[in-house]
């Protein structure tokens, strides 16, 4: 036996037969079922009734505030770094809560048990890692109680959307479903408890388009979710082509962003309303598109701050670091942790009758930032590519302290003449002393996870 090297659980599924691959899959969702939705889950489904974020604002945070001073209450008591951090004593007011200090990342790499309630059994804990796109991945822990909580006002959305869980679903992710040098299809996985179609979104490559598709329409999905970037592909593909798509009643997104142009795509392409939406790992999903765009706050799910680099709040219409208090429970918490995404913050009620805190936009991450030579850090740049006519594609890549260059995958309508426009446009808000370039590529790199990133620094400054 001496040497013998046993064969990791991925060689076990790569060369097990078709059969064996579904059949391990679907061992994985009996295991994250076992903490999503077991329990008095339908209750608290129900707790997160979308109606409820057309209660007045006042209504809304009266009950954040309870909540909140529980939560505070049972951190202090049961976490180690909540017992050394934060005051023994109930806030007054949302207003207060700048007072307590946040929580950064690289605290929770340092030592990641320290977030975990002493009175919880290590065994039971469900360990996460975020994919590291903009650097080191994270390590983080998560018990029962939270996933349930992650989970519940996603689902209650969905049903609100005429998409309920267990009906047929297409989901394009980062999750493993195939080789990555496997160079034919299929490129999904049928997952039966789920009754989840498992797309891979590694392997979207034009000559795969068509088999996508026709896997999509076989499977009698009904809704589509997953990387927003996945679907706008297979739009563009559906515009171009002509082929059928299949007759899905919506599509709602998650783990990274698109822009509004490109959520139009999608929408014309498949013919059914596309929503986006916005959460990390972390604290699971806590915002929504509504109908005109915004993203609303779910505020039976969390408190979401805006703050600028002083960590006070910003002023509405301005742009700052999404900070977020989840109510997913005392026993893993996350209070006032810095997600790193950036948001702009609405100034009003949304005129959809919503009246849950809403952002403008989600403008990213901030390491998703330009440094221009002056000092400036620039984020907000997916607009400058609106003059090009016929871009499937694009990415930002500042490449050198003064130079940028603008990498797009081109449609079969790609004008190169219009690059001149969005040359131009970034030189406005990159200033004269950034050298800016545009060169055309088959396709654009993805990271661990299979995402997109829009904006991306290739140097250390």
């Amino acid at each position: 036996m001496n040497g013998l090297r046993l064969p990791s659980q991925q060689q076990i599924y790569d060369t097990a037969p078709r059969w064996l691959q579904r059949l391990l899959v679907n061992a994985e969702a009996v295991r994250r079922e076992w903490f999503r939705r077991h329990g008095d889950y339908q209750r608290l489904v129900a707790d997160h009734d979308p109606a409820w974020y057309y209660r007045p604002r006042a209504e809304q945070e009266a009950w954040q505030l309870a909540q909140l001073n529980r939560l505070l209450a049972a951190a202090r008591r049961r976490v180690p770094h909540y017992r050394r951090v934060l005051p023994d004593r109930p806030l007054a007011s949302l207003a207060e809560l700048p007072s307590l200090p946040m929580l950064n990342k690289e605290q929770i790499r340092r030592n990641p048990f320290d977030l975990v309630a002493d009175d919880l059994d290590r065994r039971t804990l469900w360990p996460r890692k975020t994919s590291g796109s903009t650097g080191t991945p994270l390590t983080f822990y998560l018990d029962r109680e939270a996933t349930r909580h992650h989970q519940a006002p996603a689902d209650a959305m969905l049903a609100a959307l005429g998409c309920r869980f267990g009906e047929p679903r297409a989901r394009f992710s980062g999750a493993y479903v195939a080789p990555y040098t496997r160079t034919k299809p299929p490129f999904w996985i049928w997952i039966d408890l789920y009754r989840q179609l498992q797309c891979s979104a590694y392997h979207l490559a034009p000559e795969f388009y068509p088999h996508y598709m026709r896997a999509l329409r076989e499977s009698g999905v009904v809704y589509g979710t997953g990387y927003p970037t996945a679907w706008h592909l297979l739009a563009t593909y559906l515009l171009e082509s002509g082929d059928q798509p299949p007759r899905l009643r919506a599509i709602i997104t998650d783990s990274e962003g698109i822009t509004l142009e490109q959520q139009a795509v999608v929408e014309q392409a498949f013919g059914c309303p596309m929503v986006q939406t916005y959460g990390t790992g972390e604290i699971g999903q806590m915002a929504w598109q509504c109908e005109h765009r915004r993203y609303h706050v779910l505020s039976r799910a969390a408190i979401a701050e805006v703050v600028g680099e002083d960590g006070l709040p910003v002023a509405p219409g301005e742009t700052g670091q999404i900070v977020v208090t989840t109510f997913a429970g005392a026993g893993t918490p996350f209070i006032r942790y810095q997600t790193g995404d950036l948001a702009t913050l609405a100034a009003d009620d949304c005129p959809c009758g919503r009246h849950s805190l809403s952002w403008l936009a989600i403008e990213g991450r901030i390491d998703d930032r330009i440094k221009t030579p002056d000092g400036r850090w620039i984020g907000r740049l997916s607009h400058v590519t609106k003059p090009g006519v016929g871009i499937k594609e694009s990415q930002i890549a500042q490449v050198a302290p003064d130079r940028i260059v603008i990498r797009v995958v081109p449609a079969p309508d790609f004008v190169p003449e219009s690059m001149q426009a969005v040359v131009e446009a970034a030189r406005r808000y990159l200033g004269p002393t950034m050298h800016v370039e545009w060169e055309i590529v088959e396709r654009l790199p993805r990271t661990r996870a299979g995402k997109l990133r829009h904006v991306v620094r290739e140097i250390e400054l």
